[in-house]
């Protein structure tokens, strides 16, 4: 969820297509927790969303970094590649680590998570921005999780994300994982109507609400997650009924190309973009 400052690009799309994900097959649904129990299981991490627009305090600063879909690039869909994180834990109470978190652009419904907070284990949420503006739906990543959705990829497990806007009338999506056993595809959460996030570009991106531990210098998240990697890879947009790779001309990175490790309260930190911009890499 990201979302401190719109800035459109006039990007030309890329016309590289490349292959389509690999199962188009219908599967069942993603086993979580809906309603006010999702509320709930998100607790305190649920309301660094609902502070967009409110001021930040001085002692914690919000910062982000990946990929923005542009709007002109007419993209319907996103499928990308998420790596999870599962043993870490973040020590301050005020602290979250959304990472990655994708949104697609063209004002879609939903944002697809992977949270961390407070002594939480990490999460993958469906974040409704169409209706609720809430984590309508929220699913541990415990040893269930990890067995149905997720596999090795470069050395770290990771699970597939597909979201795709389903309906233009009525403006529906439906966000769904790539289960590992079937190849199928089960349904995370489908919404519709108006997007709340007044956002034009979509998002693949790092993403942080972090204090700085006067001790250290470097924000606790950096202690927490030492020696840990973010990664996002093989991020696609569907774009006129193709698969085309995310790219530097039409998922520019925000807020800017190099990002220096201060700016994130963290001396250790290094950015990678192994394929700009389809697979980044943040490393602790």
């Amino acid at each position: 969820m990201r979302k401190l400052l719109a800035v459109l690009c006039c990007a030309f799309v890329t016309t590289i297509a490349v292959a389509a994900p690999v199962s188009a097959a219908p599967g069942g649904t993603v086993p979580g927790l809906t309603g006010a129990a999702a509320e709930a299981a998100a607790g305190p991490m649920a309301e660094k969303f609902r502070q967009l627009r409110q001021p930040q305090s001085l002692a914690q600063r919000h910062t982000f970094w990946g990929p923005e879909p542009q709007l002109s690039s007419g993209a319907d869909g996103v499928v990308v590649t998420q790596s999870i994180t599962p043993g870490l834990r973040i020590s301050n109470s005020s602290d979250v680590v959304y990472a990655p978190t994708m949104k697609p652009t063209g004002h879609s419904c939903i944002e697809v998570v992977t949270a961390y907070g407070l002594g939480e284990a990490a999460q993958v949420w469906a974040w409704d921005w169409c209706r609720s503006v809430s984590p309508a739906k929220v699913v541990p990543i415990d040893s269930a999780f990890l067995a149905t959705y997720t596999s090795t990829v470069d050395g770290h497990p990771a699970y597939t994300v597909q979201e795709v806007r389903t309906s233009s009338s009525g403006n529906s999506w439906t966000a769904s994982l790539r289960n590992v056993k079937t190849g199928a595809w089960d349904t995370l959460f489908s919404q519709s109507g108006s997007d709340q996030s007044s956002l034009n570009e979509g998002w693949d991106i790092f993403e942080l609400y972090s204090t700085r531990n006067p001790a250290t210098g470097n924000a606790y998240y950096c202690s927490d997650a030492r020696g840990a990697v973010f990664e996002s890879s093989s991020l696609q947009l569907r774009i006129a009924g193709r698969w085309v790779a995310a790219s530097p001309s039409n998922s520019p990175l925000r807020p800017t190309a190099n990002p220096r490790p201060a700016d994130y309260d963290c001396s250790t930190l290094r950015f990678d973009v192994p394929s700009p911009n389809s697979t980044w890499r943040v490393t602790v």
